[in-house]
């Protein structure tokens, strides 16, 4: 049977290159009618520069009944169903189901035929636990213009299985498959840092928070970069933070094919090998900054989303602290997937300036320096990453810039935690403090947290000896004072003994360098009289990578 894709949106200027002259291919095999490959990535490359969002592929619309066509055989008291779907040239395919339903029991697995590769490639997995309310579902991408559907069923099985295509995910660039599957890939620019490399010594709690997107909106498939959040009552709800500009084309029904993905990063600093298959399909949309005005950034660009299936512990979820109180980072890093890759790292050791770039005052101006392992950047699916400051904590989401590994130093923008967080058109039921403080703290700043179960089975995503890096900051922080705040010129800055001082920096409320005290002791005092009164910021730069901050009023 030859399925054809009729033209929608993004294929109504494609429906020239339609393959034909293909023969009737054998019962439990669907040969999918696809557009010419060139104009195809045209297309999508055209789009990207007019939207900005990192474009992968388009989506064919099918009407195609997995059960009615797929080969079915009954062996050893199990029912199976096979059939293959193959769509020409492209790259890598998925298949967004429109009536999806598992009775208990039954499984699906999504592979590449045996001979398409020197191995045959399969995802995890698939059972009941992927049903919803909404009867909706998207496969992981399978590498080849081949993906091969296997369901099994034990015999007597009461309830029947319900799986309906309603179209077929095209790739045409941007894929990241390991070898042997790797033929044509579309990795991130040479210059970028795997986030396993020593960069991400420090950074390990919050790089299991970030994680993948892979986004249908408009006939299309993009990538962006998000993080798992924390929030004040400390309960584990699934949130995710990114940008608006990443989804705001998503129909009501797009957020059901919304994929999230764990844990996707290189084993090893410069390694070859990935853990390819911890997703999560299905968003809920909560909140976001409703400041996009035809397809322009309009304010600081975020969006707030709940994961909708329980994310395993065994993935070990990190859900990352934040500070919206305003105050600049003074050296960071953002962990992001460049162009949907592996997760890479990218560092600033500069403090954070404000910029106007898309709406006054609304995000954080960065600038990465060059590290021991090459030079961090941002790319196409960035966009959305969190960059965190010396507090391991979120200050904003990535909107855009113009860092390359061609032009390192340029800057890149990064819409402020603090903006997100109350100053938006939004009602106040909509703000980000709503969800991300529910206990009405008014807090401003919440460490982050990994998932743990206490003896009662209760999950809980408090702070206390979850994260390593957490615990060692912490007995920094608690240890580190500026006293006395606020002050009338002088103060001591004081550290526990042992503590390797590298500098103090003061700054300015405008976030300006106006004194550094090099190689001080544990011990030290500054004059913060210099320029008058107002507002200081003092941060603590230790040898071993650490450093915070303290606000200081000056009388």
């Amino acid at each position: 049977m030859i399925v054809r894709a009729f033209p929608g949106i993004w294929q109504t200027a494609l429906v020239g290159g339609l393959a034909t002259g293909m023969g009737a291919p054998a019962w439990g095999q669907i040969v999918v009618d696809t557009p010419d490959f060139d104009k195809t990535l045209h297309l999508v490359e055209t789009r990207m520069e007019e939207s900005g969002k990192d474009m992968v592929g388009v989506v064919l619309p099918m009407d195609l009944d997995f059960l009615a066509e797929a080969n079915h055989t009954v062996a050893n008291e199990v029912h199976e169903w096979r059939l293959t779907v193959r769509a020409e040239g492209a790259l890598a395919t998925c298949l967004h189901f429109d009536d999806f339903h598992l009775p208990a029991g039954a499984t699906l697995r999504c592979m590449t035929p045996k001979g398409a590769f020197a191995e045959q490639w399969s995802s995890a997995i698939v059972d009941a636990t992927e049903n919803n309310a909404h009867y909706r579902w998207a496969n992981d991408e399978v590498p080849g213009e081949e993906v091969e559907l296997v369901l099994t069923m034990p015999l007597g099985t009461v309830e029947f299985p319900r799986l309906h295509v309603e179209g077929l995910g095209f790739f045409v660039r941007g894929t990241h498959f390991d070898a042997p599957f790797d033929a044509v890939r579309g990795g991130a620019e040479a210059c970028q840092v795997d986030v396993n490399c020593l960069e991400g010594d420090s950074w390990q709690c919050e790089r299991d928070g970030v994680v993948r997107l892979r986004i249908t909106q408009s006939g299309g498939i993009f990538y962006c970069s998000g993080s798992m959040i924390n929030n004040t009552a400390k309960d584990c709800r699934q949130l995710m933070l990114t940008s608006l500009h990443c989804a705001d084309e998503v129909d009501d029904d797009e957020w059901a094919y919304f994929k999230v993905q764990f844990n996707y990063e290189f084993s090893e600093c410069g390694g070859t090998s990935s853990i390819n298959s911890r997703t999560r399909t299905g968003v809920i949309p909560l909140t976001d900054s409703n400041d996009m005005t035809n397809g322009q950034i309009n304010g600081s660009d975020f969006l707030l989303v709940e994961v909708e299936d329980p994310i395993s512990i065994d993935w070990a979820p990190f859900f990352a602290g934040w500070d919206a109180s305003g105050n600049p980072g003074y050296g960071g890093v953002s962990i992001h997937h460049p162009s949907g890759d592996r997760k890479k790292i990218s560092t600033y050791t500069n403090t954070l300036s404000t910029s106007s770039a898309y709406a006054p005052g609304a995000h954080w101006r960065v600038n990465w320096v060059s590290t021991e392992t090459n030079h961090g950047v941002t790319e196409g699916g960035s966009s959305g990453s969190p960059i965190f400051s010396e507090n391991h904590q979120i200050v904003g989401t990535l909107s855009g810039g113009s860092s390359f590994c061609s032009s390192p130093y340029a800057p890149d923008f990064y819409g402020k935690m603090s903006r997100h967080w109350s100053i938006n058109s939004q009602p106040d039921i909509l703000k980000l403090s709503w969800f991300l403080d529910p206990m009405e703290t008014g807090q401003l700043a919440q460490h982050g947290s990994y998932k743990h179960v206490d003896e009662n089975g209760i999950e809980h995503c408090d702070v206390v000896g979850s994260c390593e890096a957490t615990r060692v900051e912490e007995s920094f922080l608690q240890a580190l004072s500026v006293q006395p705040n606020p002050t009338t010129g002088r103060v001591q800055v004081s550290l526990p003994q042992g503590t390797s001082l590298e500098r103090v920096e003061v700054y300015d409320a405008m976030g300006r360098l106006v004194q550094t005290v090099q190689n001080p002791d544990f011990t030290t005092r500054l004059d913060l009289d210099l320029q008058g009164t107002g507002l200081r910021y003092v941060t603590v730069r230790c040898a071993n990578g650490w450093s915070a901050t303290r606000k200081v009023v000056v009388d």
